[in-house]
This record gives C-alpha cells, sequence and structure tokens, in this order.
C-alpha cells in the first residue's frame, strides 16, 4: 500500500515539476542563445500572437482565434526559412557543448595528434614524454609544471619538446583532448634494471604507470624509439601502428 501511494506522489507531484523543469530550462536556453540577434524581437512577436490566440480560445472568439491559429502555422514554417543561419549557429552551439562532446567525442583526432607528433619526434630524435590521465587523477605531477590548458594538435606537441623550447624538459600531461600541463615532474621508477641503457624519461615513464593508471609516452633522444609504459609495465621500441593500437585500447576504456 505505501509502494503505491509512493508512486501516485511521485507521479502526480513530482514528474509534473520535473517536466515543467526541464521545459523552462530548455527555453531559457535557446532565449540565450538568440539574445542579442534579430530572431530575438520575431520571437517575442510570435510569442505575442501565441498569447494572443490563447486568450480569443478562452473568451471564445472564434473567428479570431481561427484566424491566429492560422498565422502561428505559417509563422513557424516562415521562422525557419528567414532564420536558417540562426538556426545553424544556435544548432553548432548545442553541438559544442561540453557534456554532448564528452559522450560523443571524437577519439580519432586525439589519436591522430597523438601519433602524428611523437612519429615525428621520433624521426627527428628529439626526446619526449607524453602522460595521459585515465582514471586517477594527476593534479600532483599537473601543479609541478606549466599550465597551459590548450587543445591538443600534433603541432603543439612538437613545438614543445623542440630542444629550443623553454618546455621541452620534463612531461606534458594531456586529459582528455587539452593538454593540461608542460614540463611536468613524474616520480622514477626503482626497477632500473628493467631500463638499463635508457634515460630518465623512461624511468618516469614507469614510474607514473606503476603509481597511477595513466598511459605514458617516451621518445628516446638517443635511439629514437618509443616506449609505452601503462599498468606498470613498459613496452620497448613500439611502432607508430602499435601505439596507435594501445591508445585505442586507452581511450576504448575510459570512454565505456
Amino acid at each position: 500500500m505505501n509502494i503505491l501511494l509512493n508512486i501516485n506522489w511521485v507521479q502526480t507531484y513530482l514528474l509534473p515539476v520535473i517536466d515543467i523543469g526541464i521545459i523552462a530550462f530548455v527555453i531559457y536556453r535557446i532565449y540565450m542563445m538568440i539574445s542579442g540577434t534579430r530572431a530575438i524581437q520575431v520571437v517575442k512577436g510570435l510569442a505575442l500572437i501565441i498569447v494572443a490566440a490563447w486568450l480569443s480560445r478562452f473568451l471564445r472568439l472564434e473567428t479570431m482565434s481561427w484566424l491566429l491559429n492560422q498565422i502561428i502555422q505559417f509563422a513557424a514554417i516562415a521562422l525557419i526559412i528567414l532564420f536558417q543561419p540562426e538556426l545553424r549557429r544556435m544548432l553548432t552551439r548545442v553541438g559544442q557543448n561540453k557534456f554532448i562532446n564528452f559522450i560523443f567525442k571524437d577519439t580519432t583526432n586525439i589519436i591522430d595528434a597523438i601519433s602524428h607528433a611523437v612519429e615525428e619526434l621520433s624521426n627527428k630524435k628529439i626526446g619526449a614524454l607524453l602522460a595521459l590521465e585515465a582514471g586517477v587523477g594527476l593534479k600532483n605531477y599537473i601543479e609541478t609544471g606549466v599550465r597551459l590548458d590548450a587543445l591538443i594538435s600534433s603541432e603543439l606537441l612538437f613545438s614543445i619538446f623542440r630542444k629550443d623550447s623553454p618546455l621541452h624538459d620534463g612531461a606534458v600531461i594531456i586529459r582528455r583532448d587539452r593538454i593540461i600541463s608542460a614540463k611536468c615532474i613524474l616520480p622514477l621508477t626503482d626497477r632500473h634494471e628493467v631500463l638499463e641503457g635508457y634515460g630518465t624519461r623512461h624511468l618516469a615513464a614507469l614510474g607514473l604507470a606503476e603509481e597511477t593508471d595513466a598511459f605514458v609516452i617516451a621518445v628516446s633522444e638517443q635511439t629514437a624509439k618509443i616506449s609505452i609504459a601503462w599498468g606498470g609495465e613498459v613496452e620497448m621500441g613500439v611502432s607508430i601502428k602499435r601505439l596507435r593500437e594501445r591508445l585505442n585500447e586507452l581511450l576504448t576504456v575510459m570512454g565505456g
């Protein structure tokens, strides 16, 4: 009996409130997006006609109600035709919403940017260290570097690790599709025997992979070889194809 009462209470009171709240939020967001454009004046005029149509129906003014309803129907079609640019911009802004991007994020661009940068760095024997944040936050290490918070691109990654760049020492930390910080200091592993013959970058790559679930890429300045550290293990001398496969695994796990 109590369960039935609770269900009735939810259906009678809570759901209508949620329904009205969602509609109000959507109307508010649409208003904010078209505010300041020429469309806002037309929308205000249409809203006035809708109110007038409702009043005429309430007062049982049959002819006026019919005429206003016809105007509203034609006005809706006219709005779509007249304000195509505004509608397109509005839909573009909706598509750029962070929550939408998180749900429908395109991991291909991230993989392409990282793999292209790593390949070019390897070809030119430029040392590099990149850490991709996964489930465990890397705030402690981000704060040791220089904050960037820039959209990821292969050109930016390459320019950071150029020898004449003031940010080339240390690691770049990436969160989703953004380069959060550069010149970051990472912990070094104690397993020197695993990385015999390799330098500090590789020790730091494995060290971070041991302490967190981050995906770390190291490019050797001496040999130009690419190494991957993830889950406390390290793969040495991987190809770009293998790097892309492992990046895809990581981003699939993060997306799931």
